[in-house]
């Protein structure tokens, strides 16, 4: 009877050990397609996980949630005061390129500011900051682009982002930019994917039109998030890229989406940038350089054939 006690506390002293070891990780735009799949890949035994996002709610229940609105700076320094991050992943954005030309004050509080705002609570603690960025700051005239080239965003969406990252380098040392493109996956919600809206109207029998001059190399949000940890775990800083192991435009990717679902690809009819009359300018020739990432450990690339299949079997 009296090994219950000791072993009781052994117990506990063991519980006690792996939660001074747990890092406690703050996720912002936690209702997102990223965000989503971040606290997926975050959420297991050996991590504190707090999801936030500007909702009163989380869309993916299992998970420590609080509402956050990162351009209210004294919200940020609040929130991060109480749970004392050791890491952020700022998956927080405003990401309608064509509503950003319209709704510019919102779109620089939150893809300027908010990661401003976040750098400068890192600065005063011991917390890195890992963040978001995109192919849009480049002009799209010389895609796939590295690491070393020089930004020139065309359009208000490019401009914000930018702005983020020079607060995020002006501010803090202990950060890591990750730029993506062209994100698609499955997410907490049934919001319209790339996927899903072709694979949906092939099988209603609609003709679909899709732009064949954007090049770019989509990104699969299940990887991404499984590559962020690595990234992590590999103690990066600075800028990073990472993106599908395939360059192609929008259109052969429409076609691809068909092939692999067996829908009829007659439906799908190819139209330039141009034609849509959209507010803001595209980058054509966008997409990233990805030798640096592919030269890393443990990264995964899945071919965007082997994706699609995969979608196929268990849903988008």
């Amino acid at each position: 009877m009296g090994e219950i006690p000791y072993i009781s506390l052994i117990f506990t002293m063991l519980l006690n050990i792996r939660a001074m070891k747990a890092k406690n990780v703050l996720i912002t735009g936690g209702n997102g397609l990223l965000g989503y799949h971040l606290t997926r890949v975050y959420g297991d035994s050996t991590w504190n996980i707090l999801s936030t996002d500007i909702h009163d709610h989380i869309l993916s229940p299992g998970t420590s949630y609080s509402p956050l609105n990162i351009c209210d700076k004294n919200a940020v320094f609040t929130l991060c005061n109480e749970f004392k991050p050791s890491l952020i992943l700022n998956a927080a954005a405003f990401t309608n390129v064509d509503d950003c030309e319209t709704s510019i004050d919102t779109a620089f509080a939150v893809n300027t500011f908010g990661p401003r705002y976040l750098a400068e609570w890192c600065s005063l603690n011991p917390c890195k900051l890992i963040h978001f960025s995109t192919d849009y700051l480049f002009n799209g005239e010389d895609g796939p682009y590295n690491e070393t080239a020089c930004p020139d965003p065309i359009n208000i969406y490019g401009l914000s982002k930018l702005g983020g990252e020079s607060q995020i380098r002006r501010i803090l040392n202990n950060h890591l930019i990750i730029r993506t493109n062209v994100l698609f996956g499955k997410g907490p919600t049934e919001k319209a994917s790339f996927v899903r809206w072709v694979v949906e109207s092939l099988r209603n029998h609609k003709l679909i039109h899709v732009v064949d001059d954007q090049y770019n190399n989509p990104t699969w949000s299940d990887d991404l998030a499984l590559a962020v940890k690595h990234l992590d775990q590999l103690e990066l800083t600075g800028v990073i890229h990472y993106g599908g192991s395939d360059y192609l435009n929008r259109y052969e990717f429409a076609c691809l989406v068909s092939d692999i679902f067996d829908l009829d690809k007659t439906l799908i009819h190819p139209i330039t940038t141009d034609r849509l009359a959209l507010a803001a300018p595209r980058p054509l020739k966008g997409g990233l350089d990805i030798s640096r990432v592919q030269s890393l450990p443990n990264i995964p690339l899945t071919p965007l054939k082997t994706i699609l299949k995969r979608i196929k079997e268990t849903g988008y």
